[in-house]
């Protein structure tokens, strides 16, 4: 699988590509393609937040840059107290933060969110250039905190081919200790694992599950390849997510012949696609 999305960064140039990775555009690709109401409740979109006062937003809010992965702030109150924002940012380019209401500094996220804003995340040292990011003008979308059972909910991440769902990744305590877990699209546990160590938690089979495979392969219809990621949550199964290149395409699963078998059906061929004319 490696291969084939290192091909589709160098080769694809379909402009759908940057809708997709675009976090505020896609909204309303979702909007039309299978309704509003799967959408986060957004409070705004904001070139950048320097003049905009503290009180615009509410307690409990996601702030998020469209234009590149990561670069996400969730504050939210059932965050454990004690943890601030960096105040020095030097090392600082993607990350993702969690942070309590009575722990959030307004300047310190005005002087982070304004350097995500000087960012590129098309290319970055050490990483393939991803095409799809090159021409989003930057933008910073804040968006409700969603929860499950007053809880962060998981993130299910489809892996689409031709809109058929070919595993479904599930990650855990993505701010501490994080793990990942693979599962067949009938929930089935696959010992299988990549960057993450595998889970020994046991999450039942989601009562959303077919919905959501039903949202992902709507979400995917067109498209050879592309990662669907949504959310069961209190609020009904809600849209996060395209990702047009997982991990950037620097990922092997363990074991290594997973990904060929999963994937051998996927035979990209980008000679006719929009763009590349």
């Amino acid at each position: 699988m490696q291969s084939k999305i290192l091909h589709k960064m160098a080769y694809d140039r379909n402009p759908m590509l940057t809708t997709y990775a675009d976090k505020v555009k896609v909204r309303d690709f979702v909007g039309k393609k299978i309704g509003p109401d799967y959408l986060t409740k957004s409070f705004g979109v904001f070139d950048n937040l320097v003049g905009v006062e503290a009180n615009c937003f509410p307690r409990n809010f996601v702030l998020k840059s469209n234009h590149g992965s990561g670069a996400v702030v969730i504050c939210w109150d059932g965050a454990p107290r004690g943890t601030a924002l960096p105040k020095n940012l030097a090392r600082i380019t993607w990350d993702k933060f969690l942070i309590n209401p009575d722990d959030l500094h307004w300047g310190d996220l005005v002087r982070l969110s304004s350097k995500w804003m000087k960012q590129n995340y098309y290319w970055r040292l050490g990483s393939f250039p991803e095409w799809a990011y090159k021409d989003i003008p930057p933008q910073l979308l804040v968006e409700e905190v969603l929860t499950n059972d007053g809880n962060l909910p998981e993130d299910f991440k489809f892996f689409m081919v031709n809109g058929v769902c070919k595993f479904v990744q599930v990650d855990f305590a993505r701010f501490s200790g994080h793990k990942r877990n693979l599962y067949s699209p009938d929930w089935i546990k696959l010992e299988v694992s990549y960057t993450w160590p595998m889970s020994e938690e046991a999450l039942a089979r989601p009562e959303k599950l077919d919905e959501m495979l039903r949202v992902a392969s709507a979400l995917s219809e067109g498209v050879d390849f592309v990662r669907v990621d949504l959310y069961d949550t209190d609020q009904g199964v809600k849209f996060g997510e395209l990702t047009n290149y997982p991990d950037g395409g620097s990922f092997q699963f363990t074991p290594k012949e997973f990904g060929v078998e999963i994937y051998k059906d996927w035979v990209p061929d980008y000679s006719k696609a929009d763009g590349n004319k």
